[in-house]
């Protein structure tokens, strides 16, 4: 439980910088970000694609010895994602990450999932909508095809 508190204030911690912009930056409408979504990685400075590379062969966070995305047992994931910011699978690319969102919070994550039962965020952003075509939060990560 601590853990999943921990990582899913560690994901707000870093949307935080994101999203206040510039000191002194007008504030965002959730119009403004559903019209321009905007996603990041799971770790800054390693592009999404990277992550997801590197997040197929990473142990569950409670036994990481370096810094890593997030891993745990998919149930794990599943739970933190529906409960703490209600997101729902919505779908899978043609590898094998899916793209959960939340219409009411406006978040949407990646989730890399392994043959292990085990998954990894990789990237997540804001602006999600459910009429945008899934492929579009794909494209902006980098995640595309």
């Amino acid at each position: 439980m601590k853990l999943r508190r921990k990582a899913a204030m560690a994901l707000i911690g870093a949307m935080l910088p994101l999203l206040a912009g510039q000191a002194g930056a007008a504030i965002v409408t959730r119009e403004e970000n559903v019209a321009n979504p905007r996603g990041w990685s799971a770790i800054s400075g390693m592009d999404p694609r990277s992550v997801r590379e590197m997040a197929r062969s990473l142990p569950v966070s409670d036994q990481a010895t370096d810094d890593q995305p997030w891993c745990d047992q998919d149930r794990k994931i599943e739970t933190a994602l529906k409960q703490e910011f209600g997101e729902s699978k919505i779908a899978t690319n043609a590898e094998d990450t899916a793209l959960w969102g939340s219409e009411l919070m406006g978040t949407w994550t990646m989730v890399l999932e392994r043959p292990d039962a085990t998954s990894c965020v990789i990237a997540s952003g804001i602006g999600f909508s459910s009429e945008r075509s899934p492929d579009a939060y794909f494209i902006n990560v980098g995640l595309a095809g």
